[in-house]
C-alpha cells in the first residue's frame, strides 16, 4: 500500500508540474484534499482510538469554529502519504472527526507542532516525557489501520450540485455515450460534448445533433454559509450545435436495439447559449436561460441523401411550380420529406436542497425547476436533379410541408425533478416534463469511477412523424477527479 500511495504522489506530482513550475511538494500536499476517493482509498488511513488524543482533536476542531453538531470524537480518521525523508512517518493530508473535514494546509495552521508530529509518527505519544534517544519513532497510540478496500465515506458527501461535473475537485472528467466534459484547474471552467438536446425530451441521436459547449463562471459566491455547495452566483454557456449523422439504420451496430433516429438538425450550424443565475439573497434559488438558434435559414442545398432520415411521404406533399421562386431546373423529381430541428429554448426558476444540510448532511440533494420550453421542427423537400445526379434540400414551392410549434398549453410546460443520494456509493434519478415528452435517466455506481447511465423518453400524446413513441439506451459512464 505505501508503494501504491508513493506512486500516485509521483503522478499528481508530474500533474501539478504542468499547472505550477514553481509548486512545492508542501503545496502539491496541500492541494490533495480533493483528491478522487477511489485513489484516495490507496493512500495510508487510520482511525484514532486513543481517547486522549481524540479529545485533543476534538477541542482543536471546536476552536477552530466547527458546528458541535458535526463532530464526532468516536469518529475521528486520518489520511496520509508516506514522508520520503523519515521511516514509518507520514504527511497528514486530511483528518476527518465526524463530517468536519481539515485538509493539509489547515491541520499545520491549526494544530501544534507537538500533536502533529505524534499524529504522524514522527514523535512519541505514549513514552513523550522520556524518550528513548536511538529510538525510531511511529505512532505508538491507539489507532485502527482502514484496509484500501473499505471505501471512502466521510468526505464523498461533498455539497455539489451536478455529480458528473463536480464543483470540488481541480480535474475533472466523465465520458459516455451521452455527454464527455473536461475540467481543468480551479476557474470552474468545463468544456463538454453533448449528444441530443434533453431539455425537450430528445435523449442522444433522437435529436439528430450533438454539440460543444463551454462553461464558465463569472461570478463568485462571497456568502461563508453557502459557497461550498454554490461556489458561483452566475455561470455562462456558449457553443455550437452540429448535425449527427449517425443513428439512421443502426442494424448491424452494438447499438441495433435502439431505435433508428427520424429527426435531423439542418446542415447549418446552430447557436448555442445559456446563464444560469443564483440569487445573491439566497443562492439555492436561481433562473436558468437557454437558447439553440439555427445561424441561418435553411435554403436550397446539395446534400447527401444517405446521412438524411426521412418520414413517409404523404400526398398532400406536392411541388407547386407557381409557388417556386428560385429557378431550379426543370428536371424535378421529389423523392422525400425530412424534418429538421429547428429553434429551442427554456427559461425556469430553480431550487437547490440539501436535506440535513443545518447539519452538514449533504448526502441527499433535490433540484426542483419549473418553467417554459420551447421546440420547432420544419419540414423540406428533398428532390433529385436527375440531369446532374444531385440531390437537393428544399424548402420552397413544396405544398404540404408542416412546421411543428408549441400550440397547446401541454407544449409549453418544463418540469423537472433530480434527487441523488451521495453516500458510500452515490446514485441519482431525474424526470422531466418536457414539449408533452416525459424524460426519466438513472445512474447507479458499479465502483467509485465507474457508473451505468440510462435513459428512457415516452411520450404523453401522440407521435408525430419524426419522433419515436418510447426511446431507451444505456450507456458506461467513466468519471474521474483529482
Amino acid at each position: 500500500m505505501r508503494k501504491m500511495a508513493l506512486f500516485i504522489l509521483v503522478a499528481l506530482s508530474l500533474l501539478s508540474i504542468v499547472e505550477s513550475k514553481a509548486q512545492s511538494r508542501k503545496e502539491l500536499i496541500d492541494s490533495l484534499s480533493t483528491i478522487d476517493p477511489e485513489i484516495r482509498k490507496y493512500f495510508p488511513r487510520w482511525r484514532i482510538c486513543e481517547t486522549d488524543l481524540q479529545i485533543q482533536i476534538f477541542q482543536a476542531f471546536k476552536l477552530i469554529g466547527f458546528d458541535e453538531k458535526l463532530l464526532d470524537k468516536n469518529k475521528i480518521e486520518l489520511l496520509a502519504a508516506p514522508h520520503p525523508d523519515a521511516y514509518q512517518s507520514f504527511d497528514l493530508l486530511l483528518i476527518t472527526c465526524g463530517r468536519a473535514v481539515l485538509n493539509s494546509a489547515e491541520i499545520n495552521s491549526n494544530f501544534g507542532k507537538s500533536l502533529y508530529d505524534i499524529l504522524s509518527g514522527e514523535g512519541f505519544f505514549a513514552r513523550r516525557n522520556n524518550p528513548p534517544a536511538t529510538e525510531l519513532r511511529a505512532r505508538d497510540y491507539c489507532f485502527v489501520e482502514i484496509p484500501p478496500d473499505i471505501p471512502v465515506s466521510a468526505t464523498e458527501a461533498d455539497a455539489i450540485i451536478n455529480f458528473l461535473k463536480p464543483t470540488n475537485v481541480t480535474h475533472a472528467i466523465s465520458l459516455s455515450l451521452f455527454e464527455q466534459s473536461l475540467k481543468i484547474g480551479k476557474s470552474g471552467f468545463w468544456i463538454s460534448s453533448i449528444i441530443g438536446n434533453d431539455e425537450v425530451g430528445l435523449p442522444f441521436w433522437t435529436a439528430g445533433q450533438s454539440k460543444i459547449i463551454l462553461q464558465r463562471p463569472l461570478y463568485t459566491n462571497s456568502d461563508p454559509v453557502t459557497s461550498t455547495r454554490i461556489p458561483y452566483l452566475i455561470n455562462a454557456y456558449m457553443g455550437g450545435a452540429y448535425r449527427l449523422t449517425s443513428g439512421i439504420n443502426p442494424e448491424g451496430t452494438a447499438l441495433s436495439w435502439i431505435p433508428s433516429r427520424l429527426l435531423n438538425s439542418g446542415p447549418v450550424g446552430k447557436l448555442v447559449a445559456g446563464l444560469d443565475f443564483n440569487m445573491p439573497f439566497h443562492p439555492q434559488f436561481g433562473v436558468h436561460f437557454g437558447v439553440e438558434l439555427p445561424m441561418s435559414q435553411t435554403r436550397r442545398e446539395a446534400i447527401d441523401e444517405a446521412k438524411y432520415a426521412y418520414i413517409p411521404m404523404r400526398d398532400d406533399v406536392v411541388f407547386n411550380p407557381d409557388d417556386y421562386r428560385s429557378g431550379h431546373p426543370s428536371e424535378f423529381d421529389l423523392k422525400n420529406v425530412t424534418t429538421l430541428l429547428r429553434g429551442t429554448g427554456q427559461f425556469s426558476l430553480f431550487y437547490c436542497l440539501w436535506l440535513g444540510e443545518n447539519k452538514g448532511d449533504y448526502e441527499n440533494f433535490f433540484r426542483f425547476d419549473f418553467g417554459m420550453s420551447y421546440m420547432e421542427a420544419k419540414e423540406y423537400g428533398v428532390y433529385r436533379d436527375v440531369k446532374n445526379f444531385a440531390s437537393y434540400i428544399e424548402p420552397n414551392g413544396i405544398d404540404g410541408l408542416k412546421t411543428y410549434k408549441p400550440n397547446e398549453f401541454g407544449d409549453w410546460v418544463f418540469a423537472k425533478a433530480e434527487y441523488r443520494n451521495q453516500a458510500i456509493w452515490p446514485f441519482g434519478l431525474s424526470i422531466q416534463y418536457s414539449n408533452q415528452t416525459m424524460l426519466g435517466r438513472v445512474y447507479v455506481p458499479l465502483v467509485n469511477w465507474l457508473y451505468i447511465e440510462a435513459k428512457v423518453a415516452t411520450l404523453l400524446r401522440g407521435a408525430r412523424p419524426y419522433e419515436n413513441k418510447t426511446f431507451f439506451i444505456i450507456s458506461p459512464v467513466l468519471r474521474l477527479t483529482i
